[in-house]
């Protein structure tokens, strides 16, 4: 029996595209439109996993599969190189924030602004942690989504059913009306006898 191919290698693929595309400076904005990197990660190993399953079409849940992997890969990229380049850049972030903070008019968004400055400068790691969750969650679910898309615009099969097994005789073969001639059957008829039907033999 055809099996389909694993979803492992397309899945990495997407989630490297994925992951780089959001840690690159300036790259990363792509994320703003729609979750774009996922999308284009997800939809990238559903192509893959197609060109890889020369005979059985790609369903939507298989591209819904690889786009989900491709999620996980790429959310694991950004914790490894994400989330340690924004702590590098992490007094900067709060020196804009503190910047921002005084240009508001009213002294209500002014102490909001300063609460979640002190809190930016006590917690740094957690409140990245924090991002890395949200980012993995939005990640995985577009991928996910642009794992069926990728399917839809590129799996141009349909999926065909297994042929009908032909039912079996009790003599066990299948009937004639499948294509397959029935068996040979043996002459069982007896010999006629030597003498005719009204003779006897003669001692």
């Amino acid at each position: 029996m055809i099996e389909k191919p694993s979803k492992l290698q397309p899945a990495l693929l997407g989630g490297l595209v994925l992951g780089f595309g959001s840690v690159i400076p300036i790259v990363s904005y792509g994320n703003l439109c729609c979750c774009g990197w996922g999308i284009v990660g997800g939809a990238l190993a559903a192509y893959l996993l197609i060109k890889r399953s020369p005979v059985l079409p790609v369903t939507k849940s298989d591209g819904a599969g690889a786009g989900s992997l491709a999620g996980v890969v790429g959310s694991l990229i950004y914790l490894v190189i994400g989330v340690p380049f924004t702590l590098l850049q992490w007094k900067s972030l709060v020196a804009q924030m503190e910047q921002r903070s005084e240009n508001f008019p009213d002294a209500a968004s002014r102490e909001m602004m300063n609460q979640i400055v002190a809190m930016m400068q006590g917690h740094p790691v957690l409140i990245c942690l924090v991002m890395w969750i949200m980012f993995s969650v939005v990640a995985v679910g577009a991928a996910a989504l642009g794992g069926v898309i990728g399917v839809a615009i590129f799996e141009k099969r349909r999926a065909q059913p297994y042929p009908p097994q032909p039912p079996i005789s009790s003599a066990g073969f299948p009937p004639a009306s499948y294509g397959i001639p029935d068996p040979p059957v043996s002459d069982t008829t007896p010999p006629e006898p030597p003498y005719g039907s009204g003779d006897t033999p003669q001692r």
